[in-house]
């Protein structure tokens, strides 16, 4: 038993779960002695939405279940406000009040987005709509681990601090009511009209291990007008014939020449494609035919497509799914650059999104002329190292797309520059050796007016380190003493003049030249920070600026 005072929400939310041979339930009652009960899920987590009234305290008792996550919704202004969480500690329940404090852990990222706890991947449904940045994002609620999903919601003012929404999709009836079954809501985009966000999602149900007897992926669509509150859900397309794979999932929407299109993500005849569907009004679609197709041996199949134009030309990305580079990269994103007229592409150019290893399911949108990518800092090398309420995942900086002699590049958003604070360091002509960085979240700027061989180190653990190198006109990202440490994680760059380097706990980003070139990785460093550079040639260093980057929580 515990006392939940609701303050001005009127929503309950709690994810419970039934212990194992027993009928677990949730009792809500209030101070007049007025009861209720919910029973948990069986099988899997229940997500049990309990009115409310405002300013009103109630006792929340849980019998025979366990809970993942809780927390009060249904506020005004809860698109500035977010949810109020609420942890079960010691026969009591506490509010997290102070995010910024919750976030504070040796392993979770300042600046970037990350989960109030447990998994997160792919983000989903990126758009602008009513003054906000609305992400979405594949979710397990309940554990640090990929397991059946659903989708999560963050909303923020300048696509930087973001604040928690409710969970806004679940999977299917039938997988909650099953022991045995898979799935749940998969990837899906956004298309934002006058009144209302019209989101398409793929819907996956089977058994455990996929198989293309049993397995089955389905796109659907669903409208919210306020971003939270989602109506039916509605079919629309399923796989065209039978030479399509059931791995036929993750739509991403887009409207040029005078229609909507549609990308997904498949494999025809054993071999990786993009499909290509056309609606007039987003509802009713068409199969067009495929679009691309990626013959380079050991592709498994495309999955989180995305399909966009800048300056002219039209620019598909996809992901590699079970493949392995010569470098040892695994399940790269590559960007294929050329023109599209008639429902057909014709390829000039293509190229590898991010150069390093942890960079995955990247989902862009346009909002004032800018097209923004998000993508998520994936871990397939299974580096986790689990903390108590951590979270497994997060996202990458927001990155500004732009083309430019043939290359697609990526820049930083302008507003995380924002969170630079304290300045470390600000120098020219000379190595650095900054060895207790505090709160490891830091921003370091390099500009060169000649090329110089340099090693930096940037993260140290024991016997385990990560370092940025630059060496006959490559540039790598190495690791030693840890699971990745196999990986090259490489870029040939024949001019380097400008470098910047983000640096948030256990994730690394790179940007090379305004983003000509980008890499993403994981490491996990001890408590304090380091920065230690040294040069071949220290007078071709123009300027080095290390700043601190300040949370995104307070």
């Amino acid at each position: 038993m515990g006392d939940i005072y609701t303050e001005d929400y009127e929503c309950l939310e709690i994810f419970a779960k039934a212990t194992e041979g027993k009928r677990g339930s949730v009792s809500v009652t209030d101070r007049s002695g007025n009861r209720r009960e919910y029973p948990a899920g069986e099988h899997q987590y229940r997500l049990l939405r309990i009115p409310v009234q405002k300013e009103t305290a109630y006792d929340v008792a849980l019998s025979e279940c366990a809970v993942s996550i809780c927390y009060l919704s249904e506020t005004e202004n809860i698109l500035d406000r977010g949810v109020l969480f609420l942890e079960w500690k010691q026969g009591a329940w506490e509010k997290t009040k102070d995010l910024a404090q919750w976030y504070q852990t040796p392993g979770r990222e300042q600046y970037h987005f990350a989960p109030y706890k447990n998994w997160l991947n792919d983000p989903n449904g990126l758009c602008w709509y009513q003054g906000y940045y609305h992400m979405y994002y594949q979710a397990n609620p309940h554990a640090q681990e990929w397991s059946h999903m659903y989708w999560g919601h963050a909303a923020s003012r300048d696509c930087v601090h973001w604040v928690h929404l409710p969970y806004v999709l679940e999977p299917q009836e039938e997988i909650l009511e099953a022991a045995d079954k898979k799935g749940g809501a998969f990837s899906g985009s956004a298309a934002v009209l006058d009144d209302r966000i019209r989101f398409y999602l793929t819907r996956h149900f089977g058994p455990p291990e996929d198989s293309e007897q049993e397995t089955v992926q389905y796109q659907t669509m669903v409208e919210s007008r306020d971003s939270i509150h989602f109506g039916e859900e509605t079919l629309i397309i399923e796989k065209p014939n039978a030479d399509f794979s059931y791995n036929f999932r993750d739509p991403k929407v887009v409207w040029h020449d005078g229609c909507w299109q549609m990308v997904i993500g498949t494999r025809v005849g054993e071999v990786p494609s993009v499909a290509l569907y056309q609606s007039e009004d987003g509802k009713s679609w068409t199969y067009k035919g495929i679009l691309l197709q990626e013959k380079t041996e050991g592709v498994y199949t495309f999955e989180c497509p995305d399909l966009f134009f800048l300056a002219g030309k039209a620019v598909i990305t996809g992901a590699w799914m079970f493949y392995s580079d010569e470098h040892r990269r695994f399940q790269p994103t590559y960007y294929y650059i050329g023109s599209f007229q008639n429902g057909e592409f014709a390829l000039e150019k293509k190229g590898l999104y991010d150069f390093a290893g942890n960079f995955y399911a990247v989902q862009s949108f346009e909002h004032e002329g800018r097209r923004i990518a998000i993508g998520w800092i994936s871990d397939f090398y299974n580096e986790h190292c689990p903390e108590e309420n951590g979270a497994y995942g997060s996202m990458a900086i927001p990155r500004e797309l732009y083309v430019k002699d043939g290359v697609l590049c990526q820049r930083p958003i302008a507003e995380i520059y924002r969170q630079k604070g304290k300045c470390y360091c600000d120098i020219k002509g000379q190595n650095v050796s900054l060895k207790h960085l505090n709160r490891n979240s830091y921003y370091a700027k390099l500009l060169f007016d000649g090329d110089t061989n340099f090693e930096i180190l940037l993260g140290k653990s024991r016997d385990a380190e990560i370092r940025l190198v630059r060496r006959d006109g490559e540039l790598l990202l190495t690791t030693q003493g840890v699971r990745s440490h196999f990986v090259t994680c490489v870029t040939r760059l024949e001019k380097l003049t400008k470098l910047e380097i983000f640096v948030d706990r256990r994730t690394v980003e790179i940007f090379a030249n305004d983003g000509e070139r980008a890499g993403s990785k994981l490491f996990y460093p001890e408590k304090g920070g380091v920065f230690q550079a040294k040069f071949d040639y220290e007078e071709h260093v123009n300027s080095i600026e290390i700043c601190e980057m300040k949370g995104i929580w307070g």
